[in-house]
């Protein structure tokens, strides 16, 4: 499965037509780290960090991610997910009456982490960003959900994360 197949399928919104999920995921990635604080970018070493194919193959491996959102109360609140890529955003499964989606009704923001091992064998992605709940997805996003290594046309609501935010570290590439 290409990764265009995946997060480009069907018919994708004005603008995003064969675009490289890779491309703008980098970019990105390298905005927040111009941005961040000296602390994150030395916690990030530069040549430990993903490129964008790999930011894409790792976000794509069909590995649990964990969403974390606010609850109506302040409280935090995080949970297992799946994820895949459309349309310059992260798109999150979840049914109608999950809290989550309660949770991005009140306080529109996610964080997604997705990390594994140690070591070497060490990596990560943090993503963050404003979300909104959509009911309706285009048929692009559908597709591409039905083809998942994890089946998502389960979803009831998608959550929709606009990434402001990108980290990655990968400890293989650190040495």
């Amino acid at each position: 499965m290409s990764t265009e197949d995946i997060y480009l399928a069907g018919e994708p919104s004005a603008g995003t037509r064969g675009e490289d999920p890779a491309g703008w995921l980098v970019a990105v990635q390298e905005r927040s780290f111009r941005r961040a604080s000296a602390a994150t970018v030395a916690a990030y070493p530069a040549a430990a960090r993903m490129t964008g194919a790999e930011l894409v193959a790792y976000l794509s491996s069909g590995r649990h991610a964990v969403l974390a959102t606010t609850r109506p109360d302040g409280r935090p609140h995080a949970v297992p997910s799946g994820l895949l890529l459309h349309d310059r955003a992260v798109w999150l499964p979840l049914g109608g009456g999950a809290v989550r989606r309660r949770n991005v009704a009140a306080n529109p923001w996610a964080s997604v982490v997705m990390a594994e091992g140690t070591g070497a064998a060490h990596r990560l992605v943090i993503c963050e960003g404003p979300a909104g709940l959509v009911e309706r997805p285009d048929e692009g996003l559908l597709a591409a959900a039905r083809r998942q290594p994890r089946d998502m046309s389960w979803a009831t609501w998608w959550i929709r994360m606009t990434p402001e935010k990108v980290f990655s570290y990968d400890g293989g590439k650190d040495g």
